[in-house]
């Protein structure tokens, strides 16, 4: 899977990112993310990681982004999401339903996930 391009809405880099999940093209969605995020190895690199614990990802509906302040210079927002999801073993929660939201940050020109969930 090809990464967003570089213009790419808050809305498009979630909804690829969903995409990368439910083919488990961690490669692809790394691409997507700040490295510099708390939240990057857990995402990519940790047992419960969607990438691998993840076997099913549907019903995703991505909403419309919400303004976030996160400085003076920075353009930040987040997007609500809401998937059903299955998974191999269970760790933070069960499969099912599930709703949170993406903080994104504009980076260099374009739209990096810098984490999620539900706050």
């Amino acid at each position: 899977m090809a990464p967003p391009p570089e213009e790419a809405s808050p809305v498009e880099v979630v909804r690829r990112y969903l995409e990368a999940v439910a083919g488990h093209d961690d490669r692809t969605g790394r691409t997507m993310w700040d490295r510099r995020s708390p939240q990057y190895e857990a995402e990519f690199g940790s047992v419960d990681s969607s990438f691998t614990n993840w076997t099913s990802l549907t019903d995703v509906e991505v909403g419309e982004p919400e303004v976030e302040s996160c400085g003076d210079i920075r353009r930040c927002v987040r997007v609500p999401v809401s998937y059903t999801f299955e998974q191999c073993e269970f760790y933070t929660t069960e499969d099912g339903p599930y709703s949170e939201r993406f903080f994104l940050e504009r980076t260099g020109g374009r739209w990096l996930i810098n984490g999620h969930g539900q706050g």
